[in-house]
């Protein structure tokens, strides 16, 4: 464990300084498994809750593949009206 706690820490910081200077392609992370979730409340009562995954690898040839899948899921104020939604994109860089 003690071995990867400098990598983790640097993707930590990657990952920190990319949220901070706005949207950036996810290929620009190093390889490795990436997850953000983010939950807010509106005025009105709604629940909106984010879930980001991204995996990010480099084949034989270095070209790198992100697969960064966005689950969305909103739940206004009352009974029986969630609804979830599922994004996946797909971004190679060679």
């Amino acid at each position: 464990f003690m071995t990867h706690v400098p990598a983790l820490l640097a993707a930590a910081l990657a990952l920190g300084a990319l949220s901070a200077c706005g949207p950036a392609s996810p290929t620009d992370l190093p390889p490795g498994h990436y997850e953000k979730t983010t939950k807010n409340t509106d005025a009105s009562g709604t629940t909106t809750k984010q879930k980001t995954s991204t995996d990010v690898t480099v084949d034989a040839y270095g070209n790198k593949t992100a697969v960064q899948e966005t689950k969305t899921t909103k739940d206004p104020k009352g009974l029986f009206n969630k609804s979830t939604t599922t994004t996946r994109e797909v971004v190679t860089e060679q």
